[in-house]
């Protein structure tokens, strides 16, 4: 009997990580619970305009107001979630059809229409909300555009990025000094939207109108909460490239 050679183990197969089916797994695998948090940071964002918008340009009762922000908050939420899940169930077996960062690229793709429907959808809700006032319309699509460039970039371009990040360390394939450029300059742009976003609000508020102060509190609502959630996405990320 011929004595054959001892099959090495391959490292990202130890992990429990690499399977024919699945070489590079959804980011809910080991972070559900930062997904649960990223997702319920935007939903609140997304809640928190519609109840603005509604209380500020329109009369609604409490019940269908409370209805109305429970139930876009509900909607936002489970989008968001559906926008990171559902693109990995529906391409996870054409792995092999594609080179690593091409298959990410396409889920991400997904992930961007999902969350730009989602959007829309809200928009809908929001311009029932004021009863087609053309003004908070405006309000309604330059916060919204907002949030889906961020839940779009910000969101769903990081998990792209920690996922591919992990593939090559498993495969010790990476170059530490592309990784830390990509964060830098990832943190860079985080920090120029935020620059332009706080002069741009600052400047609506302390006006004379009659809600000047309910309008003041919203925008500092909404830019507090996306810078919150800007510093918690970028820590979680830097937290996964020294995780290795």
């Amino acid at each position: 009997m011929q004595n054959q050679a001892p099959t090495l183990p391959n490292p990202a197969q130890a992990t429990g990580e690499d399977t024919a089916a699945d070489v590079i797994p959804s980011i809910i695998v080991r972070h559900s619970r930062f997904v649960l948090a990223a997702c319920g940071a935007f939903a609140a964002l997304y809640a928190e305009l519609i109840y603005f918008a509604a209380s500020y340009y329109n009369n609604l009762s409490n019940t269908t107001l409370a209805i109305l922000v429970g139930g876009v908050f509900l909607l936002t939420f489970g989008g968001y979630y559906l926008a990171i899940a559902l693109p990995h169930r529906l391409l996870k077996n054409r792995f092999h059809d594609f080179s690593p960062i091409m298959f990410l690229t396409r889920e991400w793709t997904l992930s961007v229409i999902v969350t730009t429907l989602l959007t829309l959808l809200t928009l809908g809700c929001g311009i029932w909300a004021v009863n087609g006032d053309l003004g908070a319309v405006g309000e309604l699509l330059r916060s919204l555009a907002l949030y889906g460039l961020a839940g779009s970039i910000l969101l769903h371009g990081i998990l792209l990025y920690v996922r591919y990040v992990r593939y090559l360390y498993q495969r010790e394939l990476h170059q530490s000094y592309k990784i830390v450029t990509i964060a830098g300059v990832s943190v860079g742009v985080a920090l120029v939207l935020i620059l332009y976003l706080l002069p741009f609000d600052l400047g609506r508020m302390g006006g004379h109108e009659a809600n000047a102060g309910f309008l003041a509190l919203h925008l500092s609502i909404r830019d507090v909460g996306l810078i919150v959630t800007t510093l918690f996405i970028l820590f979680w990320h830097f937290t996964c490239l020294a995780d290795h």
